[in-house]
């Protein structure tokens, strides 16, 4: 039994998702900033976010538009869906690191490559569990 799915295309407009995204970096920069007591962090913090806000919505959408509609059976689709996102996290955490590294002139955290996408594996799901409860179509109901 053939277990493709048509999964229907995602789009928003581009203002939609710069808010969303852009928002959620401003958040996470202000967050650290307030945390670490230096308000000077806030720039380096929230363009370092947006690798994950706005890298993660861009990987996000190109596995939803262009490649798990592909995939035939629910568990390929699903064990593909949880490589694509280590992979594709391991590869945004690489570039904060070295967007951090460039802007800085300080060397990488020391944090093995691997926890970059395992951190995005799991917020990954934990949103995805979110819209699973507020009944969008995401990872659990096999639909986004």
């Amino acid at each position: 039994m053939n277990d493709t799915v048509s999964m229907p295309r995602f789009a928003e407009p581009w203002r939609a998702t710069a808010l969303r995204t852009g928002g959620i970096a401003v958040a996470i920069g202000v967050g650290v900033a307030l945390y670490r007591h230096q308000l000077s962090l806030l720039p380096l913090a929230t363009s370092l976010a947006l690798w994950l806000t706005l890298g993660g919505h861009v990987v996000e959408v190109v596995f939803r538009n262009r490649i798990g509609s592909h995939i035939p059976g629910r568990g390929a689709r699903a064990s593909a869906r949880l490589g694509y996102w280590f992979v594709t996290g391991s590869a945004l955490y690489a570039g904060a690191l070295a967007t951090r590294a460039l802007l800085t002139g300080r060397a990488a955290v020391p944090w093995p490559w691997w926890t970059g996408g395992a951190a995005f594996v799991a917020v990954e799901l934990v949103i995805h569990l979110l819209m699973y409860a507020r009944r969008q179509p995401c990872f659990y109901d096999g639909r986004g």
